[in-house]
C-alpha cells in the first residue's frame, strides 16, 4: 500500500486467547491487543472506544472493516462477527472477513517463501489451524491448507519441515510437530500484530473491492458443530 492513501479502518478477533483490536486513521496506528477476558462482549466496544480514540477517529469516519471470522472459540467468532457487520451495516462501509489463522500468520515476521503453521487448540485432540506460506512484508500470504479443523498431523503433513508454528495449538501437540516437522521453528509466544492486520485487511479489500461491499456476505467459520448443537440433535433423534 506504500504510495497510496491509507483508509480509515478498524480491525476486530475475538476468537481465540487475544482480543485483537486496532485502528489506523493516516498514519496514525492504535493496537489494543489484549489477553481475552471471560467474556469478549463485556470488554469489546470499550477497546474499540479507546482504539478509535488514540487514533483521534470518530466512528462516522471509518471507511473499512475488517473481522477475524475464525475458526476458534465459537461465543468469541459470534462476538466480533456480529459486531463487525452491525458497524459496517449502520456505517455503510465495506466488510472484510479474515481467517482469524491468517492474521497471526502475518504477525509473525516470516521470511517470504517460508511455511506458517497456525494452530489453535480445539480440544478432543484436534486444532483449529491453517498452513500459509509467507509473502513477506506487506503482502497476502498463499493459503496451503485452508482454515479448518484438523489432526495436527494432518495440518503438519502439508509443511516443510523447516516451518514456523505458532498458536496455542502448535504449543500443546509440540512433541507431534517435532516428529513430523524435525526442523521446525516454534515461536513460543504469539500474538497478532494490530498494524501487520490492518495492513493485511487493507491490501485484501484493495485486491478485490467488489467482493466485500456487502456486510452479509461475511459470516462466522465454525469449521464443526459446538457441542450444544451435538447434544441437541442427539435428544431428537432419541440418543443418550
Amino acid at each position: 500500500m506504500r504510495g497510496e492513501l491509507q483508509l480509515n479502518t478498524l480491525v476486530i478477533d475475538t476468537s481465540t486467547s487475544m482480543e485483537l483490536i486496532a485502528a489506523r486513521k493516516g498514519e496514525r496506528v492504535s493496537d489494543m491487543t489484549t489477553p481475552a477476558e471471560r467474556s469478549h462482549s463485556a470488554t469489546l466496544f470499550d477497546l474499540v472506544r479507546r482504539a478509535l480514540e488514540a487514533v483521534g477517529l470518530d466512528v462516522r469516519e471509518i471507511e473499512l472493516i475488517g473481522v477475524g471470522i475464525g475458526p476458534g472459540s465459537f461465543t468469541g467468532i459470534r462476538i466480533s462477527v456480529s459486531a463487525a457487520r452491525t458497524l459496517a451495516q449502520v456505517l455503510g462501509v465495506p466488510l472484510v472477513g479474515v481467517p482469524s489463522a491468517l492474521l497471526y500468520a502475518v504477525s509473525c515476521g516470516a521470511q517470504e517463501g517460508r511455511h506458517v503453521l497456525v494452530a489453535f487448540d480445539a480440544k478432543k485432540d484436534r486444532v483449529f489451524g491453517a498452513l500459509y506460506e509467507a509473502a513477506g512484508p506487506g503482502g497476502i500470504p498463499r493459503t496451503l491448507m485452508e482454515p479448518g479443523d484438523y489432526e495436527i498431523g494432518h495440518l503438519a503433513s502439508g509443511a516443510r519441515p523447516d516451518a514456523l508454528c505458532l498458536g496455542d495449538g502448535a504449543l500443546r501437540y509440540r512433541e507431534h510437530l517435532t516428529h513430523a516437522l524435525p526442523a521446525h521453528v516454534m515461536i513460543e509466544s504469539s500474538r497478532p500484530s494490530g498494524a501487520d492486520a490492518l495492513d493485511l485487511v487493507e491490501a485484501l479489500y484493495r485486491a478485490r473491492p467488489d467482493e466485500y461491499r456487502g456486510y452479509e456476505h461475511v459470516l462466522p467459520l465454525y469449521a464443526r458443530r459446538s457441542d450444544a448443537e451435538i447434544i441437541l440433535e442427539k435428544k431428537k433423534s432419541g440418543g443418550a
